[in-house]
């Protein structure tokens, strides 16, 4: 079907569940010859006139440029292609994860999931508690740490006051041999 033969139909269409059955006499042309006759007495109009029709003209071009679909047939297949190559470690690490997702669906589902939201404010409770625990401990560890050094430092300390006394002692002895 031509499609100003389906455009004057569907106008026709549309003035019968406007004006129902009666429809106006005054206007005996049809839509689309009115717009065809309107459309040849602008170019008449304009035609005398350069600067309105290349303004017209360039309004068109404009209009082409500002068209969504501008381009889109201008990217070459070889284009595409190298575009895709590039996408691809992408396109399957993506499509690996759908598939994880997709067996992750059940228990996406389940109702301890669901209460996720309800319990955030809980969860949010318990990481502020666990990040103050887990500086105490860190505060207990550099204090453990602390004592174990200066535990070392006293045994030996005193490794070397038992060694000195050793050697004291043994000289004492070996005087006190020597003297009888």
């Amino acid at each position: 079907m031509d499609p100003i033969n389906l455009l004057e139909s569907r106008i026709e269409n549309l003035e019968i569940q406007i004006f129902g059955d009666k429809l106006p006499t005054t206007n005996t042309k049809n839509v689309t010859s009115l717009l065809l006759e309107t459309h040849a007495m602008i170019t008449s109009a304009l035609s005398c006139r350069e600067v309105i029709s290349s303004m017209l003209h360039h309004l068109s071009i404009i209009n082409e440029y500002l068209d969504p679909n501008l381009g889109v047939d201008e990217l070459e297949a070889e284009a595409k292609r190298y575009h895709l190559l590039q996408l691809y470690s992408e396109l399957k690490d993506t499509v690996q994860k759908i598939g994880t997702l997709e067996s992750l669906l059940p228990f996406i589902d389940s109702e301890n999931i669901a209460k996720v939201t309800e319990l955030s404010g809980n969860i949010e409770q318990l990481a502020v508690g666990n990040m103050n625990i887990y500086s105490e401990c860190q505060e207990v560890t550099q204090n453990v740490l602390k004592s174990l050094r200066n535990y070392n430092e006293i045994i030996s300390t005193i490794k070397i006051l038992f060694a000195d006394l050793d050697t004291e002692v043994s000289l004492l002895e070996n005087s006190l041999i020597t003297e009888e």
